[in-house]
C-alpha cells in the first residue's frame, strides 16, 4: 500500500482510474487537463493511494485558491473504506492549506458532517437575460455567433484550462463564453457594471454569477434587474443542457473561514470544465 503525491509519472495508472470510475468525456481523462488542473503545486496537487499491484484504489483532489485547499474528487475502493486512508489523504491536502469544498454529493454532505465540517449557505447564483429575450428556455439558451476575436482571454491560470474560452469585458470584468447555450458566465466582476451593455452587444442572450451568500456585490447586481436563477429559464448545467435544474452547490469548510471571505468562481470545481 503507497499513498503519495501523484506525479505525471503516474498517469497510466491515473488514466486507467478515471476511466473506471468517471463518466465518458470527464475532464480528469484528459492529460493536459489533469496537468492544469494538479500538475503546478501553486494551484492543485492529486493525492492518492495504491494498493498492492499498484493500481489507484483510493483518491483526493485539492484545488488550491484563496488560500484554501478545495476537496474534489474524492473517491475510495469500497473494499479499503474504513481502514484510515481517506483521512491520511485528507491529512496530506491539509498541509498545503485549510480545507474546503463546493458542490459536495450526498455522500459528501454525509462524510463532512462525520468529519464535523462547518456547512454555510448554499453559494448564490444571478442570472441576468438580454432585454431584448422573453424569460423563455427555447428563447434564450440557444447557440449565439461571437466574434472569436473577443474570446483570448488568458491572463491567470484558471483561463488556461484546455478548451476554455475567456473574454474580458470593458472595466476589467470577466467570463467564460458560453455562446453554445446563448450565454456568458461572470468569472470577475467588476461593480461598474459597464459590461452588460458589451455583452448584449457582442449577441449574448443571458449572463450568470456565482458566489457566496454575503458577497455584496449581489445588492448591484440586484438593483440591475439580476435574479436568482430560479426565477430565471437559464439553468445551472449546461453540457447537456437540463431545463429546469438550477444551482444548488453546497459549502463547507473544516475550520471556519473569515466572515467576508468571498468563494469566487474559480475556487473549488464548480467553475471548471465539466461543471460549467
Amino acid at each position: 500500500m503507497e499513498i503519495k503525491v501523484a506525479s505525471i509519472n503516474d498517469w497510466p495508472s491515473l488514466n486507467l482510474f478515471y476511466n473506471k470510475i468517471y463518466r465518458q468525456n470527464h475532464p480528469l481523462q484528459n492529460k493536459l487537463f489533469w496537468e492544469w488542473q494538479y500538475g503546478d503545486p501553486n494551484y492543485g496537487r492529486s493525492f492518492i493511494c495504491k494498493d498492492d499491484n499498484g493500481e489507484i484504489v483510493g483518491h483526493v483532489g485539492a484545488s488550491f485558491g484563496g488560500g484554501i485547499a478545495w476537496i474534489i474528487n474524492v473517491f475510495l475502493s469500497e473494499k479499503y473504506r474504513g481502514k484510515g486512508i481517506l483521512t491520511d489523504l485528507y491529512k496530506m491536502a491539509r498541509e498545503y492549506h485549510p480545507l474546503a469544498a463546493t458542490a459536495a454529493n450526498d455522500a459528501g454532505l454525509r462524510l463532512y458532517r462525520n468529519m464535523r465540517w462547518i456547512r454555510y449557505h448554499n453559494l448564490v447564483r444571478l442570472v441576468k437575460i438580454n432585454p431584448i429575450c422573453k424569460n423563455t428556455f427555447e428563447e434564450v439558451c440557444v447557440p449565439k455567433e461571437i466574434n472569436a476575436v473577443k474570446l483570448n482571454h488568458k491572463d491567470n491560470h484558471y483561463f488556461k484550462q484546455p478548451s476554455l474560452k475567456g473574454i474580458e469585458f470593458i472595466g476589467q470584468t470577466t467570463a467564460v463564453d458560453q455562446s453554445e447555450v446563448g450565454g456568458a458566465r461572470i468569472v470577475d466582476l467588476n461593480e461598474n457594471l459597464l459590461f452588460e451593455e458589451e455583452a448584449w452587444e457582442m449577441g449574448y442572450n443571458w449572463m450568470d454569477y456565482i458566489t457566496s451568500w454575503n458577497d455584496l456585490k449581489c445588492r448591484k447586481l440586484e438593483e440591475k434587474g439580476w435574479q436568482l436563477d430560479s426565477n430565471t429559464c437559464v439553468p445551472w448545467l449546461l453540457n447537456p443542457l437540463e431545463k429546469g435544474r438550477y444551482s444548488n452547490i453546497s459549502f463547507l469548510s473544516e475550520t471556519a473561514l473569515p466572515n467576508d471571505f468571498i468563494v469566487h468562481r474559480s475556487y473549488s470545481d464548480h467553475g471548471r470544465i465539466g461543471s460549467l
